[in-house]
Parts: C-alpha cells; structure tokens; sequence
C-alpha cells in the first residue's frame, strides 16, 4: 500500500499541476486507510460515552491432531486419542469421495417375506381297473388264454395287449396280472386266484 502511494506521489510531481490534485486526494487517502488499519490493531475504541466492549475470549486454534493406529497400521480416523468422534460432513464420508451419491430420503420399507409355497396338489392317482378276473383256459393249440370280465363283456387279453387305449398288459403270472395305466405311466396289479385253490 505504501508503494502504492509513492507512486501516486511521484506521478503528482511529474503531471500537469491539474492531475496533482488527483495524486494528492489518494495519497491521503492511503494515509488514513493505513491509519485505521494500525489503530484496529491495538485497543477497541470505544463509541461516545459507551464503555468498551470486552472480547470474547479467541477460541484456541486447532492444529494437527493425532490418529490412533493399530497394530495393522490402519488409521482409526474417527477418533482423536481419547476424544469423542471427529464431526464430518455427511456429504463426504470416511473413504473421501466427492462423488458417492447420498441420499437423504428414508430408506425404503423392506420388501415383505414371500408367502409361503402354496402345497402341491397330489400328484393325480389311476382310477381303479375296470376289469376283472375271469378266469383261464387252455386252447386246442395248448396255450393259456387269459379271460377277464367287465360288466356282462369278456375279454381275453394277452402280453402287450392295450385295453381301451387306457391299460397295456405287461405280464400274466400264475398269482398276478400286471397292468400299466398308460394316461399316468402308473404300474397296477390284479391278483388272480392260484390254480391250486
């Protein structure tokens, strides 16, 4: 500011007497700009008759604080030595990003637990054989001929024989005829009385 001055001052000098005006009207008022300035340094002046105020005593200025490290090495630095946790910006947390996105809406509700399974429906059952056992006979040419009986209909079936696109004949046994009802892929047995009885 003082050089400021000096050069307003040698510029009065060296113009015309019309701008010396101009170059004195700023050397003074930098006089009384640095006059203020010096005289705010010391005491508060008080106002007309009004006693001074006394300052507020200067908070003590905060300089590096030390971090608590543990034995990996990894500062704890949301803790100064002893002291309660350090205030942070909720903008900029711990890791430091300037560009995390932060929300400050409520989080949403949390999504229900799903209903339970509904139970599986059975699994569908082959309705019962419609036929019955009749009986047996052998033939002229001596093979056994197997006879069942459905309502007043009967019916000679033999291995592999399909009975009303429902029923497949896989076996005929002495005690047992084995059936398969086809719509299901479900095995039955008819039992069959022995020849003995």
């Amino acid at each position: 500011m003082a050089i400021c001055a000096l050069l307003f001052f040698i510029e009065s000098i060296l113009m015309p007497q019309r701008l010396s005006f101009i170059g004195l009207a700023a050397l003074l008022t930098a006089a009384l700009v640095a006059w203020t300035a010096w005289s705010d340094a010391g005491d508060p002046v008080s106002e007309a008759g009004a006693p001074p105020r006394q300052r507020a005593p200067a908070r003590p200025r905060t300089t590096a604080l030390a971090v608590n490290v543990d034995a990996s090495g990894a500062g704890d630095d949301d803790r100064v030595a002893g002291q309660r946790p350090l205030d942070r910006d909720p903008v900029i947390g711990a890791a430091g990003d300037p560009f995390k996105v932060v929300s400050f809406l409520p989080p949403p509700p949390k999504p229900a637990a799903p209903p339970p399974p509904a139970p599986l429906a059975p699994r569908p059952a082959a309705p019962a054989f419609p036929y019955k056992y009749f009986g047996r006979m052998v033939g002229i040419d001596g093979k056994a001929r197997t006879y069942l009986s459905r309502g007043e209909a009967l019916v000679v079936v033999r291995e592999r024989d399909v009975l009303d696109q429902m029923y497949r004949i896989d076996t005929i046994a002495d005690t047992q005829i084995g059936v398969t009802y086809l719509p299901l892929d479900e095995k039955l047995t008819l039992a069959t009385p022995s020849a003995s009885h």
